[in-house]
């Protein structure tokens, strides 16, 4: 019974120490207020709270970078140790990717204009115009899937900035995107909201985003994290980080 009780404490202590010396990197883009870099340069938001609280009373330590979408898969294939804050389940990936729980959900629509006069109602309609996402989004699958090439129709583009500044300049007629953040990407870009308009709801995106891990990531740490999520979901803390940035709380968590 000792000897089993002395290994069992050189195991926590040993795993303890692994956690500090190899620690997490969670990893997003720059999409306020899930996260974001403030003023000082330092990983900010929502999410980058939950983020924090989930490590609260854990062994684990982690940084935070903000980076572009295209980068931030690069950066989790190479590094096994690199968690997406943020990260849409699709089908497709699904298997490409550990899931450690679900941390907020996404809305998509198709969105113009309002100064775009032709009448939209179904996203076939808007293959005679050009439409643009972020690449390396699910919603580039989602629409390459519906028929849209780069060589006809489809525009691709690596930050929420430029996506905007093309549509409010007449060089691409929609955007796919999150609506969530639409005001706030928006002004941060010096751009008037009231200009756009939410075409068509594209209920067929995904919608739930998860903390998303590489599949080499240590089982033990995957388990940690995933229990203290789900463990400031009913403690009410996770809800109290949603209100504190006023965002919505999921129906479902």
């Amino acid at each position: 019974m000792r000897l089993r009780m002395m290994l069992t404490v050189f195991v926590l202590v040993f795993y303890s120490a692994a956690c500090h010396a190899n620690p997490v990197t969670f990893i997003a883009e720059d999409l306020p207020p899930y996260h974001f870099k403030n003023p000082q340069g330092e990983a900010q938001g929502a999410l980058v709270d939950i983020a924090k609280a989930v490590l609260k009373g854990t062994a684990l330590t982690a940084t935070f970078e903000i980076m572009p979408m295209a980068r931030m898969f690069q950066q989790q294939q190479a590094n096994p140790n690199a968690i997406m804050l943020s990260l849409l389940k699709t089908p497709n990936r699904n298997s490409q990717f550990k899931w450690l729980g679900k941390v907020y959900f996404a809305d998509a629509y198709l969105v113009s204009l309002r100064s775009h006069n032709d009448e939209v109602i179904h996203l076939n309609f808007a293959k005679e115009y050009k439409v643009a996402t972020i690449r390396g989004y699910s919603a580039q699958a989602y629409l390459e899937a519906q028929g849209f090439t780069e060589s006809e129709n489809l525009v691709l583009v690596s930050y929420y900035q430029q996506l905007w500044r093309m549509l409010y300049k007449n060089r691409i007629d929609f955007v796919v995107t999150n609506t969530l953040t639409l005001e706030n990407e928006l002004k941060r870009a010096g751009l008037d909201p009231n200009l756009i308009t939410k075409r068509i709801h594209l209920d067929e995106l995904p919608s739930s985003l998860h903390f998303a891990a590489s599949k080499q990531l240590n089982p033990q740490t995957a388990k940690i994290i995933t229990d203290r999520l789900n463990a400031i979901k009913e403690s009410g803390e996770y809800q109290q980080i949603l209100n504190k940035w006023q965002l919505p709380i999921p129906t479902r968590l």
